[in-house]
């Protein structure tokens, strides 16, 4: 009797592991729903996008993998079990990505002194004189008494200061690459297939599956081609492991 009922059990799993079950389920993050989140059987190649309550549903067998990938979130892997199978609503949250500081550009702007400021007052001061000397060489035949008694040095400082207020201009920065468009600048299509062996259906998801490790993020920075070509086939590896 017990053999006969392990038998029922086992024929039991495995019609129940080969039989294709529908999931459902709702993806969130920060406890609020995500929509347009692609939802991916990596081993069917089925696809479904999550509506605006982040609710999806897709078709799936026991040990299958899904893959949930969103832009801007950590990409997530579940592996489909009986009780994800059973449940009506699973629950899947997304980790977001953390946001790396943009580079600032800092503008030397004119500083505004109060009327305090001894500087401030000096500079008018200088403004003066050299309105004044401005007049006397206008007029050279006018004498006011004061030409004897010019800061010659000083002059040469007011008319340095008059250049040195041009407006500095700040080096604008191109914009950073994006590591999908670094690929594409440095490989051809057939890359992917005939050098990293992948299938044409893949190639959409694996580079999905580089873009969320953080060291796309370094590769984008130093644009090096052979150290590009050293991080697809580490990530190809781990790809083919999933």
């Amino acid at each position: 009797m017990k053999l006969k009922i392990a038998f029922l059990l086992f024929v039991f799993q495995i019609g129940f592991s080969q039989s294709e079950k529908t999931i459902k389920g709702t993806v969130l993050s920060d406890n609020f729903p995500m929509a347009k989140v692609d939802v991916v059987n990596f081993n069917s190649k089925k696809s479904t996008l999550t509506d605006t309550e982040g609710k999806f549903v897709l078709t799936g067998k026991l040990g299958e993998i899904l893959i949930f990938i969103a832009k801007g979130y950590d990409l997530k892997r579940v592996v489909i079990d009986a009780d994800m199978m059973l449940k009506q609503d699973n629950l899947v949250v997304l980790v977001k990505k953390p946001e790396e500081l943009q580079e600032v550009l800092i503008v030397k702007t004119p500083s505004i002194h109060l009327s305090k400021d001894e500087k401030f007052e000096q500079d008018k001061l200088d403004d003066i004189a050299m309105d004044k000397l401005q007049k006397t060489l206008k007029n050279p035949g006018v004498y006011d008494g004061q030409t004897a008694g010019i800061d010659f040095f000083k002059i040469a400082n007011m008319i340095g200061k008059l250049f040195s207020k041009e407006k500095e201009i700040v080096k604008a920065e191109s914009p950073p690459i994006v590591f999908k468009d670094l690929i594409k600048n440095n490989f051809k299509p057939d890359f992917y297939t005939k050098t990293l062996h992948l299938k044409e259906d893949e190639v959409a998801l694996f580079l999905e599956f580089c873009d969320v490790d953080p060291k796309a993020r370094l590769i984008e920075k130093s644009n090096n081609q052979l150290m590009l070509l050293d991080f697809l086939h580490q990530k190809r590896d781990e790809f083919k492991k999933i």
